[in-house]
Formats: C-alpha cells, sequence, structure tokens
C-alpha cells in the first residue's frame, strides 16, 4: 500500500515535470491521469475536485470513463484515432489478373503471386486458402476456377480441415491430366511423329514403351490415347504419313 501522508512534495519540481508531461501528452491527459491516479491512491472524490480545482461531477465522470474505457478514456473522444492504441491496419485488398498464360493474384504491397494456368492444383490451393481466410470472395474463386459457388465453398472447407489431397478429384483419368505438362506434352506429340513415320501405325502401348525408354517419361497406354484426341492427333494419324511422304518428295 502507497502511503503519501509521509512524502515531501515539492511545488517547483512538481510545475516543471506537470509542464513537461503536459507538452509530450496534452494537458488534457494530464490532468486526467491525476485525477485517476489520486482516486487510486484513496483520495475521496470531493478532495480530488478540491486539489484539482475541478468540478465533483468530472472527477466522477474521469473514474468511471477509465475503468470501463481503459486508456482511450484518458483522450479526447472527438479524435478519431488513439495515441495509446495500437493504429488499426487496412486490410489488405487483394485482386486477381488473367493472363492467356497466367493467374496473378496481387498482395498490394506484400506482392504478388504468379501460378501458370496449367497448374490447376496450385491454383485450387492458392485460392481457396484465401478464401477460406476471407481474403477473396466465394463468387470471384468460382470464377476463376470455372466451378459453382457450391462447389467452391465445399473444397474450401475440404482444404481446411484435411490436406491438399482432399482437392485432387479421384475420378477415373482427372489425376493423370495434372501430370500432363507442356512438356510431356511436347514430347508426346514428337513421339507421335515418330512412331508414325518410322512404323507406319501409332499405339498406346508402343508410345508409351518408348517414351519411358526415350524421355524416362511414364504414361498409362489410357491416358496417352485419351490426350491423343484431346490435341486431335488420333484424326491425323492415318493422313499425316501421306502428307510427308508429299513434302519429301516436293523437297
Amino acid at each position: 500500500m502507497i502511503d503519501c501522508q509521509k512524502t515531501s512534495f515539492f511545488p517547483s519540481l512538481q510545475q516543471q515535470r506537470l509542464e513537461q508531461a503536459r507538452s509530450v501528452l496534452g494537458e488534457r491527459v494530464v490532468d486526467r491521469l491525476l485525477c485517476f491516479s489520486l482516486f487510486l491512491l484513496g483520495i475521496q472524490r470531493n478532495t480530488i475536485a478540491e486539489l484539482l480545482d475541478a468540478p465533483l461531477g468530472t472527477i466522477r465522470s474521469v473514474v468511471r470513463s477509465v475503468l470501463h474505457d481503459g486508456l482511450p478514456a484518458l483522450e479526447d473522444r472527438r479524435s478519431t484515432s488513439s495515441t495509446f492504441l495500437p493504429s488499426k491496419q487496412e486490410p489488405v485488398k487483394i485482386t486477381i489478373e488473367e493472363s492467356s498464360k497466367m493467374i496473378i493474384v496481387n498482395l498490394g504491397d506484400s506482392g504478388r503471386i504468379e501460378i501458370p494456368k496449367e497448374n490447376v492444383l496450385q491454383q485450387r490451393v492458392v485460392l481457396l486458402s484465401l478464401l477460406a481466410d476471407g481474403l477473396l470472395s466465394t463468387r470471384k474463386v468460382s470464377e476463376i476456377l470455372g466451378l459453382s459457388m457450391v462447389h467452391t465453398r465445399e473444397l474450401s472447407e475440404k482444404l481446411s480441415t484435411g490436406d491438399v489431397s482432399s482437392l485432387i478429384d479421384k475420378r477415373s483419368g482427372q489425376t493423370q491430366e495434372y501430370r500432363f505438362t507442356p512438356e510431356v506434352k511436347a514430347q508426346l506429340i514428337e513421339q507421335f511423329v515418330v512412331d508414325l513415320v518410322t512404323d507406319g501405325r501409332v499405339s498406346g502401348k508402343k508410345m508409351a514403351e518408348h517414351l519411358q525408354q526415350r524421355c524416362d517419361v511414364e504414361l498409362s497406354e489410357r491416358s496417352i490415347r485419351d490426350h491423343l484426341g484431346k490435341l486431335g492427333l488420333s484424326r491425323i494419324k492415318k493422313s499425316l504419313p501421306g502428307l510427308l511422304k508429299a513434302a519429301k518428295k516436293n523437297s
């Protein structure tokens, strides 16, 4: 317990310290600090009013405000910000841009994230994580991913409660799509032409064997046939040998 009765007070030192504090904190803050400090020391409110030459109602109001609102009550309530409390940081405004090859996530002053469009899984992980944190809207994420809003919310919940593997579509053939990068597709087209020229025919089995031997790429026969169809190569496997022979003769 602090006993101020045996304590000596020096008026000149008091005046010097008050002026210094008021120049830094402001007169209002210092007066309220004095009021609340005297209250904490056990001095009666009417005595505090006499010492500070302030109305008794003001003393009561100051004490009540500080006990209810904390440090901000020491300041002028008309001020738009508090010098005692940390300033509120503006939330980062995230925007998304699309180019022909990239999904670009702008993070304001924090930088940006560029995701190749063929990296579907990476897109989902980044965008759904931002959605789960409330930094992107469901509508925006669903538009970018080409999914319904309901499915987008479901995937966001799965990512929050599970792991990245929960985002991979388990339907037949879907997981193979992630393995067909532009490099693999280029090797597939190249092997298609080589097999067609050398053997006169193309089969998924032979192409799988040749790709593994030549490029150390392991693909199933089914996925090769599927992608030959997607790339439109199946339609030209009969006409391409004749076109190549004709071009060779003309050259």
